[in-house]
């Protein structure tokens, strides 16, 4: 038997939208929470799964749109979970109050109801326009907080940065005890000035495919200088597989919808789901932390070991700005290696009126830089496109 998918459209975190998913989850109903603006190829409008659920767009880790279906179980273990986890902190959950500032069609932007009706706290959505007008956020926020104990917010990273740059957006940040925020995007610079302002962010890893987070950094442990996405959450298991991808194991997984009459679990038969996402567990203090290291897409093999373009990338980029050295831009790639598989190659564009001279000293800095990097990260080909120079790409291979 199917039953009717009730479609609200969204175009943020607007209250008449929260309160219609509310009365139709009291009704049992399956919800497609979508944007307004998004078109469907394929528009559902009955599934042989039984409600209350919630259906979202999610792109996948993979980078491949799909629709995920999650019964209001998953939703509500999440949520306890996450509470669960503050309690372990100190938190009084009933006197927490929940700033939502993000869309309702976005799983993180749909966990802060679930989280105050489990959590028996107040939530309160901010505007896209109110979060842009600082002062005034500022203002209506401190108002709102009245006598409650703790308040939390979620952020992602670019919100994170438009705020930071705000004298009133650094105040209204440094007012709570808690910001959940995407870890993967948070860019060195970042972090370091959210340290030096104490401001309480709490990294964190998770999808729309696990109803959000399963891992996550406490507040103290980012202001001490911790650099992952935090500790695994109770009710999930994670481990690196041996291409480096992060599988997940957890009883709030979700279903991904095929047709109107088929769903597929994401997990295997073992339950276990393979995300597209590289990682690496490290533990401390006797807990096991996850550190993301970025998308899948342009991992390889090299000697072995999995090389992540990514990390290379960062390191790359940090020195090249630490040192001055006036490349304009650079490429990471693989080339083929009968010994290691695959080894890197690296293409770099120097400024323009660049000569050889300089070319060949910052050559000889990134060589040395290039040293102590782990055998299989170390580039084989240095190949250097100059305009000024050379019609023609000039390869500099670094001498053994």
């Amino acid at each position: 038997m199917k039953n009717k998918i009730h479609t609200i459209e969204v175009e943020n975190n607007e209250t008449q939208s929260v309160e219609k998913i509310v009365e139709k989850i009291r009704e049992n109903k399956i919800i497609y929470v979508k944007n307004k603006f998004y078109e469907d190829e394929d528009v559902l409008d009955s599934i042989t799964e039984n409600g209350p659920a919630i259906i979202l767009n999610s792109s996948g880790s993979s980078g491949n749109p799909r629709k995920c279906f999650h019964h209001l179980d998953n939703l509500k273990l999440s949520a306890f979970t996450s509470g669960q986890w503050l309690i372990e902190q100190g938190f009084e959950l009933q006197n927490c109050l929940i700033l939502n500032t993000l869309p309702l069609n976005h799983i993180s932007g749909l966990m802060p109801i679930f989280r105050s009706q489990t959590w028996g706290c107040d939530c309160i959505n901010i505007s896209p326009n109110l979060i842009k007008k600082t002062r005034e956020l500022l203002i209506f926020t401190k108002k709102s907080k009245k006598n409650k104990k703790h308040l939390i917010t979620s952020l992602v990273p670019t919100q994170l940065q438009r705020l930071l740059a705000q004298k009133d957006g650094i105040s209204w940040l440094k007012i709570f005890d808690l910001i959940w925020v995407g870890g993967a995007s948070i860019s060195g610079e970042t972090a370091e000035q959210c340290i030096e302002e104490k401001i309480k962010l709490a990294p964190c890893y998770g999808s729309t495919e696990t109803a959000a987070m399963v891992t996550s950094l406490k507040p103290k442990e980012f202001l001490m200088g911790f650099k992952n996405v935090g500790e695994i959450l109770p009710d999930t298991q994670i481990r690196i597989n041996t291409q480096g991808l992060i599988e997940i194991k957890s009883a709030r997984i979700g279903n991904e919808i095929i047709d109107s009459s088929k769903t597929k679990n994401f997990k295997n038969k073992n339950g276990w789901w393979q995300t597209g996402d590289l990682g690496e567990i490290n533990q401390i203090n006797n807990s096991l932390y996850l550190n993301f290291l970025g998308r899948s897409d342009k991992a390889f093999n090299s000697g072995g070991e999995i090389v992540f373009p990514k990390v290379i990338e960062t390191r790359l980029n940090d020195f090249i700005i630490k040192e001055n050295i006036p490349i304009n831009k650079f490429n990471i790639s693989k080339v083929s290696d009968k010994l290691w598989g695959n080894k890197i190659k690296i293409i770099v564009e120097f400024r323009e009126l660049t000569n050889h001279k300089k070319i060949e000293n910052s050559l000889n800095l990134l060589k040395n830089f290039s040293q102590n990097w782990p055998k299989h990260e170390k580039p084989e080909k240095w190949i250097v496109k100059n305009k000024n120079a050379s019609k023609e790409k000039i390869n500099y291979k670094f001498k053994k």
